[in-house]
Order: structure tokens, then sequence, then C-alpha cells
């Protein structure tokens, strides 16, 4: 039996921040960091919403979000009582407004559960459409997964005019991660028909429009493409579920702060290579290249995922993106890198993306991974 439920109500496309011109006596909570602020992108929001409204902007969000951010959030939205609560930015953002939906519901915080709406202002995460939030333990360096249906939002707004400053350098990171979400989902146990469609389509996005973004950035059209492509591979691996991909991402962020879609970028062509010794994942592989029309149907198995591969390092070449962990502008030198390989892999074991990896992974398999990634 397969269940697809998507709770969310997506409004997407220029003007589509014109939606809050409907709140006229509300209290909304704004969730974003700094930068948005500083930057006055903040305002793009902000003037559609009607002043007979009681507005309060909370700018405090830091980048690998962890508990005490969170609760510093927490402790500002539940003294003002918003009955509108809106995450306003990255994936650093969201999560964080995430987190404090999850453990304010707990604790029962709001005298009312807010209406929670989530604006993207990047095309990576997709998590305006999930039921997650990844949160950072400082102390072990490593990042832990929230999973929990109070978490999804009301309502997601993708307006591509919030994501034409992106720079071209985290244009091309967040790119990578709408790509894993959508690969990974396409070939993970909880795969279905519902969630193949919208991976797949989601990569063909991405590969036609990624690109446009990183080297013309101000292209609306190119924008608005991966911020839908973004919003189906979050409702794909949703659904459908991640794997080792990620379960090695997070380590590499917790670790050493590498970005989250590059450090999925860096990952990717290992997962993909392992995952390709089971029969039925290096069948799904293909299958999507035959699908994007990347080859024939014709081409043997082992040869489409080859190819698969080689699209993806090509695309990473395009974007001037790092390739090995030793590529890192700031990354770690190879001895300290091998010495964090064992706490990295003992803490990917133990994530909960890894259940739905179409192979089972052990602990001196991600060992090994992780130092051929260098």
């Amino acid at each position: 039996m397969d269940i697809c439920q998507i709770a969310t109500k997506v409004i997407s496309g220029e003007q589509a921040l014109a939606a809050f011109r409907v709140y006229r006596t509300e209290r909304i909570f704004i969730l974003c960091d700094s930068f948005l602020t500083q930057s006055g992108a903040i305002d793009l929001l902000t003037r559609q919403i009607a002043p007979t409204n009681q507005v309060q902007v909370f700018d405090d969000v830091v980048p690998d979000p962890n508990l005490s951010g969170v609760a510093r959030a927490m402790a500002a939205a539940v003294d003002f009582q918003p009955t509108v609560l809106v995450a306003f930015g990255g994936g650093a953002a969201i999560d964080t407004a995430k987190a404090l939906v999850y453990f304010a519901s707990g604790a029962h915080a709001f005298s009312r559960p807010p209406v929670f709406i989530v604006i993207p202002t990047t095309s990576g995460t997709g998590s305006e459409m999930t039921s997650f939030a990844v949160i950072t333990d400082a102390e072990e360096k490593r990042k832990i997964a929230l999973i929990d249906d109070v978490m999804y939002a009301d309502v997601a707004i993708l307006d591509p005019q919030l994501t034409v400053s992106v720079p071209p350098a985290i244009t091309a990171n967040t790119g990578f991660d709408v790509l894993t979400h959508a690969i990974e989902a396409y070939v993970a146990k909880g795969a279905t028909d519902f969630t193949d469609a919208m991976a797949c389509k989601a990569v063909e996005l991405v590969l036609e429009y990624l690109p446009r973004c990183y080297h013309y950035g101000a292209n609306l059209k190119a924008r608005e493409a991966m911020s839908n492509a973004s919003n189906m591979a979050g409702v794909a691996f949703n659904l459908g579920g991640l794997g080792m991909v990620h379960s090695m991402a997070h380590q590499l962020g917790g670790m050493y702060h590498v970005p989250h879609g590059l450090a999925c970028a860096l990952a990717l062509p290992a997962g993909i290579s392992y995952n390709s010794h089971d029969e039925k994942a290096a069948a799904k592989y293909a299958d999507l290249t035959y699908k994007l029309g990347l080859a024939p149907r014709s081409l043997p198995v082992p040869q489409a995922v080859c190819l698969l591969q080689g699209v993806l390092k090509a695309l990473m070449s395009d974007m001037a993106m790092p390739q090995r962990i030793g590529e890192l502008p700031k990354g770690p030198n190879r001895k300290s890198y091998v010495q964090t390989i064992p706490a990295m892999a003992a803490h990917a074991m133990e994530d909960r993306c890894l259940p739905g990896n179409p192979r089972p992974v052990d602990e001196r398999t991600f060992e090994d991974l992780f130092a051929s990634l260098y």
C-alpha cells in the first residue's frame, strides 16, 4: 500500500508574495537571518503586509542552527504569540522555524497554533514541503534530523524574485541539493510512481535550468523553474525517503561546516557507485537517464549509470565546484580528515536518512567511502 499525502498549499510564480495581502488583523512573526534584514530583502515581504497587522521580525538565525538558536527563536515567538508564523530564508531559517514549531507544539506553548508559512529564498532544500528539520549538535559535531508531521507548513510561497540575487556559488550548491534529493528519492526504498514522477521532473528541470541560474542569475524563468524543482524534489524525498548520500553529507556539514548542498555534491558520486552494485538500484539510475533522454534504452545499465555520473561531474565542473574534500578552499588537511572518519562513519550509521537507502551499508563501508572523498 502506498500513501501520497501533500499537506502544504503551494503558491508560486512572480508576485506570489502578494498572497500576504489577505492578512489584515494578524500577529505576524517573521523568522530570518540578519543578512535579509540588513540587505533590505525583507522589505520584499513586509511591504506586502498591511499596516493593520502587528509584525515582529526575529533575525537571529545562524547557519547550521543548533538547539540554543532554536531556543532563542522559540522564546521570542512564544512571548509574541503569533497568529501567523513565517520562515523567510534558506535552509537555516526554515529548519529553525520548523524546530521551533516542533518544540512549541510539544510544550503547548502557543494559545492556538499559528498558520505556518514558509518562504524559501534559495532553491535547494525543498524544506517547505517536508516534515523534516535538521539541527546541529554542536558538542558532537554532527547533524540530527527531526521528523514529525507537525512541521509541515500550511502554505509555501515560491517567488522567483527572491532568488535572483543568490550568488553563483550558493546557486550551484543549493542546486546540487535539489539534484541529490531527487536522485536519492528516485532509488529510495519508499519510492512510488508518485514520487518517481516528482523526482524525475525535478532532475529534468535542474539539468536544464541550473546552469542558466548560475551563469545568468537574473533570469526569472530559470529561477522559477529551479524553485519548482526544489519543491518537487522536496515532495519526492519527503514521501519516498533519502539515503546514504545525505547520511554522509550531514556528517561533513556537522564536522567541517561544509555547505549542505556542496556536501551532497561531494558524496553523491560515491553513493551512486556503491548503490549501483544493487541490481534494482542500478536499473533505476539507468531508468532515470533513459527517461531524461540522456541515453537510449539500448544502452546497457552499467554504461547508463556511468553516463549519469559523467553528466553530474560535468555540471559540477561547469559551475567551478570542488569535487573532492581536498579541493575545499578551507577544508581539512588529509591527516586531520582521516582522524575524524571513524566518528563520521559511526554518526552516519545513526542518521535518520539511512533507512531509505536501497542497499545496506555498514560502518566499515562508510569509513571507506569517507576516505574515498578526499
